[in-house]
């Protein structure tokens, strides 16, 4: 029997926009006034990574997701003028445990997407800031369930959506709608990413192919390899599916790092010491994943956990904070505020500075 579904215009509710709006000339007002900088001292730590996925001309290419790459030269050129240094992750970890003042940033981006090449890179070379790229092995093999993508190419080619497994159909006739309907979609996935195996029929019925969009939009092989050869560019594991680790047995969470490590240390011909955990939320990367990543010889292994890079950090390398450096809206304040542990403040309501998970003390 068909199931009913439940009819959605999908839509940013006016709170969430009355929110967003507010948050937004709120990390406005902290960057332009200098109250941002005023938190750095106690929150900015020794520097900051920062996190991106992809980069794009504009936003609504990508259904208001990734990094205008205006932002991204705006904010290396504000920050190169304030005094900021670009370093590598290997810099960064000598740094905090050295004691060098000089404040520093990391550009981390995350699955090997191309647009960090064709469309970053140029910004980087400018600035000559380094990058750390981190590559699952499946995204260069081609057999990964990028479902992210897959729902992104949903909202956007599709104006009704039957959801079943969420019993609804949405109706997204435009770009705000299809924004909407893919934020609600993913925000499903994340409640419990066991959901992921839904997933497969709804792209089927709507001949969604997911390895036509990874073929689109994410490095090949050689363009891998190719990338790692640039002096500003540092390739990375990200494990071999992609799968959130947590929801693995030791073992298998083990195999899926090693085995990207060694897929990748075989083809680049040297060893790969960073590491960055898939989606990266303490839930999913706790002890149990970074005592693999000691235990496998990495240096480094970095969440999505907001906050900067201080002293401590450096004897437990394995669960660095690393603040999300996209916003499509107002991107340059969003950078201002995040080099400057703004965020960490806001989610420790102005408590300890460090981000102290667990394993390592005071």
């Amino acid at each position: 029997m068909t199931s009913v579904l439940t009819p959605v215009l999908p839509k940013i509710s006016r709170v969430e926009v009355l929110r967003r709006q507010a948050k937004n000339a709120g990390l406005k007002l902290l960057a332009k006034s200098g109250l941002a900088s005023a938190i750095g001292h106690r929150f900015g730590g020794n520097g900051i990574i920062l996190m991106f996925h992809e980069f794009v001309t504009s936003p609504d290419n990508l259904l208001d997701q990734g990094c205008r790459v205006s932002d991204l030269e705006a904010a290396l050129r504000n920050l190169s003028q304030s005094g900021w240094d670009f370093v590598t992750l290997g810099e960064a970890i000598r740094r905090i445990s050295s004691g060098n003042p000089n404040r520093f940033v990391v550009l981390t981006y995350d699955d090997g997407y191309r647009s960090n090449i064709e469309l970053a890179l140029p910004v980087m070379e400018k600035y000559n800031a380094p990058a750390t790229i981190y590559v699952p092995t499946q995204m260069m093999t081609r057999d990964i369930n990028a479902w992210w993508l897959g729902l992104r190419v949903l909202a956007r080619d599709n104006d009704r959506i039957e959801f079943d497994p969420m019993g609804l159909a949405f109706e997204c006739v435009d770009l705000p709608s299809k924004i909407a309907a893919l934020r609600r979609m993913v925000a499903w996935v994340w409640e419990d990413f066991r959901r992921v195996e839904h997933l497969a029929r709804i792209f089927e019925a709507y001949k969604v192919s997911v390895a036509d969009e990874v073929e689109r939009t994410v490095l090949t092989e050689d363009e891998m390899m190719a990338a790692d050869r640039h002096p500003l560019i540092e390739i990375g594991a990200h494990t071999t599916t992609h799968r959130a680790l947590a929801l693995l047995s030791e073992a298998d969470a083990e195999e899926d790092i090693d085995a990207n490590k060694r897929y990748l240390e075989s083809k680049l011909d040297r060893e790969v010491p960073h590491f960055a955990f898939p989606y990266g939320a303490p839930s999913i990367a706790g002890t149990r994943e970074a005592e693999i990543c000691k235990k496998l010889g990495f240096e480094t292994a970095v969440t999505t956990e907001p906050g900067a890079l201080f002293p401590e950090h450096a004897g437990y390398p394995f669960l660095l904070p690393r603040q999300d450096a996209e916003n499509t809206v107002d991107g340059q304040a969003h950078i201002t505020c995040g080099v400057n542990g703004v965020f960490r403040a806001l989610a420790s309501r102005l408590g300890d500075p460090v981000v102290r998970p667990d394993g390592f003390s005071e």
